[in-house]
């Protein structure tokens, strides 16, 4: 049988086994319709006019105050420069003056930006109206003590946010690997978080019941999500958020203003209507593309991510990774442990023991860095992993240590088929990077 993946601007064509039993979980058809087949300007200008649970921007008196819009950053591919230029239209219309607004990406612990990447992500027109600055998570100087947390978290949020009249955050909600769904208040924490307040947040993932993978929960049972949403009362100034939802051609189909807790719950049921494919039950194996989310390893592996919760404990993930920009910020580390011997180490010790396992080997790893490096040691005790990803090395992908890597399309499915069952199930996911599955069975 001959399946097709999309691949840049090209196709991967594979053949996998006759004997599989291969399924294409089906959602709700997002392109081509009338339903969606309108201006995506007008979508978010819409939204801006009728937000939700909060007053419309043109609503405040910004004569002399200090805004500012926080947007996610190039990791994302929330289209901003479609439409920040309708954001900046209504902040002026109620007395905003540009020179008072001050832009910050939400990098997390992410490499910071450089202007014609700012530029290419607001639009190079509206960045030269604005001011701008990178997030500095790393310099005590730069972030402010806003308080702690019911779950213990100290937050420490860029300084701007404490002297700021009006806070506006601009992003996407989509599939999320610990937040369940991107968006609403994380383009603050993390986004311009300390570090120290992103690793002690982070840590949530790694307490009972062990849920390492929280794509698609629902964020009322996400103890991640709501833990960072607390921030919302800790911070004295109006936040307005803005998000769009895309489709899986990267089109803004939806828009949501205003309250970012109450907009936020309405993008994610919207999200789950258009990216939520449906599956009966879980399934032995199944084949992720990372499609569209391809700019580097990181953004590409949560296709990988998206799409676990279509799979059986010990099942086996075939992936297809672009990764254009190969390992980009990530640092492999200097050596690993055979693979079979580092399962077998892993399986004896269980989930409760692996971040105490992974912090005594791996000594001196930044924030991002422990707990993708959690995450993936998670991923090798309970799977098997398969990867095509053209940009890397057999050394880049030894140092990493938890997934077998081919360097050609179809050696990745040949090589996966000698361990899944002949007769296996095997769901495929061609868009993985913007679709989730919700399998009957496990509530999802």
């Amino acid at each position: 049988m001959e399946i097709q993946l999309p691949w840049g601007n090209n196709v991967l064509n594979l053949q996998v086994p006759d004997s599989w039993q291969v399924i294409f979980p089906t959602g709700k058809e997002t392109t081509g319709s009338d339903e969606y087949n309108y201006n995506e300007q007008e979508i978010v200008k819409q939204s801006l006019n009728n937000p939700g649970q909060s007053p419309p921007l043109d609503a405040h008196d910004l004569h002399g105050k200090k805004i500012v819009v926080i947007v996610d950053d190039n990791t994302r591919p929330t289209p901003v420069h479609q439409f920040f230029h309708l954001l900046l239209n209504v902040l002026e219309k109620a007395g905003a003056d540009p020179g008072q607004i001050l832009v910050i990406p939400a990098l997390g612990i992410h490499t910071a930006m450089q202007e014609e990447e700012m530029a290419e992500k607001i639009g190079a027109s509206n960045l030269a109206r604005v001011k701008w600055e990178n997030h500095d998570a790393f310099n005590p100087a730069n972030n402010i003590y806003f308080g702690t947390t019911s779950r213990g978290t100290p937050v420490y949020l860029n300084r701007h946010l404490a002297d700021a009249d009006l806070i506006v955050s601009v992003g996407m909600v989509e599939p999320h690997l610990w937040a369940g769904y991107g968006g609403g208040l994380k383009n603050l924490l993390p986004g311009v978080a300390a570090s120290d307040t992103i690793g002690n947040h982070h840590a949530i993932i790694a307490e009972p019941p062990y849920k390492f993978n929280r794509v698609a929960i629902e964020p009322e049972n996400n103890s991640f999500r709501l833990d960072l949403e607390e921030i919302k009362d800790m911070i004295k100034v109006p936040v307005f958020c803005l998000n769009v939802v895309l489709d899986q051609q990267k089109k803004i189909i939806a828009s949501f203003a205003g309250d970012p807790i109450a907009v936020h719950r309405e993008a994610v049921k919207f999200n789950k209507q258009i990216a939520g494919l449906h599956l009966d039950r879980r399934v032995d194996a199944i084949i992720v593309n990372s499609y569209p989310m391809e700019i580097n390893f990181k953004q590409s592996m949560k296709g990988v991510g998206n799409s676990l919760p279509a799979l059986k404990p010990g099942g086996t993930v075939i992936g297809f990774l672009k990764a254009d920009r190969g390992l980009d910020d990530i640092t492999p580390p200097e050596g690993s442990k055979p693979q079979g011997l580092l399962k077998f180490i892993l399986r004896l010790l269980g989930p409760s023991r692996i971040l105490g396992f992974l912090d005594r080997v791996r000594k001196g790893l930044n924030v991002e860095e422990r707990f993708l490096m959690y995450y993936s040691l998670q991923l090798m005790r309970e799977y098997d992993l398969f990867f095509y990803v053209p940009t890397l090395t057999d050394t880049e992908a030894k140092k990493m240590g938890y997934f077998y890597l081919s360097h050609d399309p179809q050696e990745n499915i040949n090589r996966a088929a000698k361990k899944i069952p002949r007769n296996a199930q095997v769901a495929v996911f061609p868009e993985a990077g913007a679709t989730f599955p919700i399998v009957q069975e496990s509530g999802y």
